[in-house]
């Protein structure tokens, strides 16, 4: 586990997305409070709610893959070969400017620092939460909470049964309000997953090793127990 905490936590995107959640809390609480400003929070996480979901569904996969035709390309290497790590969190080419650009446009709104402070806070901790989920769906980790398992197996029938549902890794209610969560059983299998490259393997013996999902390296079918 100590070696995956170090991959994640020390990868520039991760430290990226830290520092924007690190820099945006303090100087939020720096100035002054209000009720504007706990709107504001909860603003932030309901954005992401949302981003997370039209992301990667319209544009990682749908009709607005024209816009950012690089990150859909990248995200056909991920589904390709979904354990590299390089493909595996959001680049920092689209985090910076797309921060900068939440910014501006909240000061543009709010014409407050603190309240576009506090937009954020949440947002980037929800994103950060977000980066970890997808990381933790591609290594041999077991989440420690219930949520964490079935969104781990949620994620992997989008690679494993069907990459046109399940789009959801940190929650799973829009798939599920907008009919993206279908039964697995009834599905027909669309994976573009390379089976001779996604392998977990262990780094020391360098071999093929089991998950926790119930599949191998040997096979990329999606686990017998989802």
């Amino acid at each position: 586990m100590r070696e995956y905490l170090l991959e994640f936590w020390t990868d520039r995107r991760v430290m990226f997305l830290s520092l924007v959640f690190i820099a945006s809390i303090i100087l939020t609480f720096s100035l002054h409070h209000s009720l504007k400003l706990w709107i504001a929070f909860l603003s932030g996480a309901v954005a992401w709610y949302f981003i997370e979901y039209i992301v990667h569904r319209f544009i990682l996969h749908g009709i607005l893959s024209k816009i950012m035709p690089r990150a859909y390309e990248g995200h056909v290497r991920h589904h390709t070969h979904p354990e590299e790590m390089k493909t595996l969190l959001t680049p920092n080419q689209y985090n910076i400017p797309g921060y900068l650009g939440i910014f501006l446009l909240c000061i543009w709104i709010s014409h407050s620092l603190d309240i576009s402070f506090a937009f954020l806070t949440t947002l980037s901790i929800c994103q950060l939460y977000y980066e970890w989920s997808h990381f933790v769906s591609h290594r041999p980790i077991v989440p420690l909470t219930p949520w964490g398992k079935w969104m781990k197996k949620f994620h992997l029938l989008h690679h494993f049964q069907n990459e046109h549902y399940w789009f959801g890794v940190t929650n799973s209610t829009l798939d599920a309000l907008v009919g993206t969560s279908p039964d697995p059983k009834i599905v027909e299998r669309v994976s573009s997953a390379d089976k001779n490259r996604y392998r977990y393997r262990d780094k020391k013996k360098n071999v093929p090793i089991e998950n926790q999902d119930g599949y191998t390296a040997q096979s990329s079918e999606a686990p017998s127990n989802l």
